[in-house]
């Protein structure tokens, strides 16, 4: 039976600078060698529309999925791609299934999960596999978050070095999980 993870939360007032903050993460964790699985948002401003380019990162291959419908000139507000939502999770739930994870960072919980859409199903796949998860969750959202995850998360500082400090020392702890299940053996 999978140990209860550790589920910890950046709670964020703008979106834009919480995505930017766990692309950055996802580099560090990387070139440390973390084996990551999860979805980042990249942002890319367009001053001629109202909406600029968003793309979700597979972080299992480094693949870049758009998620902006892209509505011309006169368009108000932005509307998310429902196909591309749909790819990027299927990409999400692939990586999060195999066995080769240390750490899964889910964008954010927002509007689609509050309303039982978006990554609902990422988040419960990594959380009942045990894996050490890290996501965002806008201040205006957290009653739908609660009602989602439960008490049982940490709400962890917006700063690169805390959030990074937070996801080593969650991987050395089920690093130090697996040994005394093993004995320390290696196969």
């Amino acid at each position: 039976m999978p140990m209860q993870p550790a589920i910890g939360v950046v709670v964020y007032q703008s979106q834009h600078l919480v995505d930017g903050l766990l692309v950055a993460l996802s580099r560090r964790l990387r070139q440390r060698g973390l084996r990551l699985a999860g979805l980042v948002q990249h942002n890319e401003d367009d001053a001629c529309t109202a909406c600029g380019h968003m793309a979700l990162e597979d972080l299992a291959t480094g693949r870049l999925v758009p998620i902006s419908e892209q509505r011309g000139r006169g368009a108000r507000g932005c509307r998310l791609d429902a196909q591309g939502l749909a790819t990027s999770a299927g990409l999400a739930a692939a990586a999060i299934g195999s066995d080769r994870v240390d750490l899964v960072i889910l964008n954010k919980f927002g509007k689609a999960e509050a309303e039982g859409r978006g990554l609902r199903d990422e988040f419960g796949l990594a959380v009942g596999r045990g894996l050490p998860t890290l996501t965002a969750v806008g201040e205006a959202l957290l009653p739908a978050w609660r009602s989602f995850a439960g008490e049982d998360w940490q709400v962890l500082e917006p700063s690169l070095e805390a959030l990074e400090a937070w996801c080593l020392a969650q991987v050395a702890d089920e690093a130090r999980a697996a040994e005394r299940i093993t004995g320390g053996i290696t196969w």
